[in-house]
């Protein structure tokens, strides 16, 4: 009941908490919901299709006029709109907190129909004993009791009564439980499986690193020297070496590790990431309109 009373001032997205204008209202997008459902399900592919390009398509022009359109400053709640332009920045504003925690809900929905589909697929597996069923017996058994052990564990510390659970003496069985299965199990498995990955990633590196040309043999000397500007006992030597040479010219100074990997990470470094991010940003926003426009086809039938 509390998700229409987030805006302020009051519009038509919400009403007085308890009042029957908010029953109604509530009752009647859930009806409307569920008839839009039933509707799509049973509705023929040349029918649904137009109806998903459409709320695709207006979902993501709420988020465009949102981000390019005018917004209120300094807007008071006794503020009436002067003109259309401000009615239209009066609307989005009003209308952004709404849609936001209407995402999430849909967002909460689409994890609970994955989590239905993963357990179709696997129980599906376990049922008819096909080729590893018993993997998916681990993964839905783990599944239901990471679950039953976290929920219940997390209604004995929300409840203010169960103060005492602050401290680790007084813990039961489902307090032990849920740390046994989250801290003892699943995060010691996730450092393990990103252990391994880091042997591929040295792998992969070694093969990199290999001077076979002019571009291999740069990238393997300032990777190396970028390692051992971070070796503390490498660099102290190194640095002790320069300061001998010539304590007070900044040229030769400069040629200490600490000063070369500044120079790198400054200058070479963090422009390719940047370069990286900028083609990186460029091709999440062409993905983005793709799927605005509904023009992506991967993985359906057009």
């Amino acid at each position: 009941m509390n998700l229409l009373l987030q805006v302020d001032p009051k519009t038509m997205w919400n009403a007085p908490h308890g009042s029957t204008e908010l029953t109604v209202k509530l009752i009647l997008a859930l009806l409307v919901g569920i008839a839009l459902s039933v509707g799509l399900m049973f509705s023929p592919t040349q029918i649904r299709k137009p109806v998903v390009w459409t709320v695709t398509f207006v979902s993501g022009l709420f988020y465009v006029l949102f981000f390019i359109f005018p917004a209120p400053i300094s807007r008071q709640p006794t503020d009436a709109p002067r003109g259309a332009v401000e009615a239209v920045s009066f609307w989005i504003a009003d209308s952004q907190s709404v849609i936001a925690n209407l995402t999430n809900v849909i967002a909460g929905f689409m994890i609970g129909l994955g989590i239905y589909s993963l357990l179709r697929v696997h129980v599906g597996k376990i049922a008819k004993q096909q080729k590893d069923w018993a993997f998916s017996a681990v993964l839905v058994g783990s599944m239901v009791l990471m679950a039953t052990f976290g929920f219940w564990d997390f209604f004995q510390h929300s409840d203010p009564k169960n103060f005492a659970l602050a401290d680790e003496k007084n813990w039961g069985f489902i307090n032990y439980g849920k740390d046994l299965l989250f801290d003892g199990l699943l995060q010691n498995m996730d450092a393990g499986m990103f252990s391994i990955v880091a042997f591929y990633i040295m792998s992969a590196a070694y093969r990199a690193f290999r001077a076979r040309s002019i571009e291999a043999t740069i990238l393997l000397i300032t990777a190396l020297i970028v390692m051992l500007s971070l070796m503390g006992v490498v660099e102290l030597m190194w640095s002790g070496v320069i300061d001998k040479i010539s304590p007070d010219n900044h040229i030769v100074q400069s040629f200490k590790l600490s000063s070369i990997s500044s120079w790198l990470r400054g200058n070479v470094q963090t422009p390719a990431i940047r370069g990286i991010d900028f083609g990186v940003g460029i091709g999440l926003m062409a993905m983005g309109l793709r799927l605005w426009l509904s023009l992506e086809k991967t993985g359906g039938n057009s």
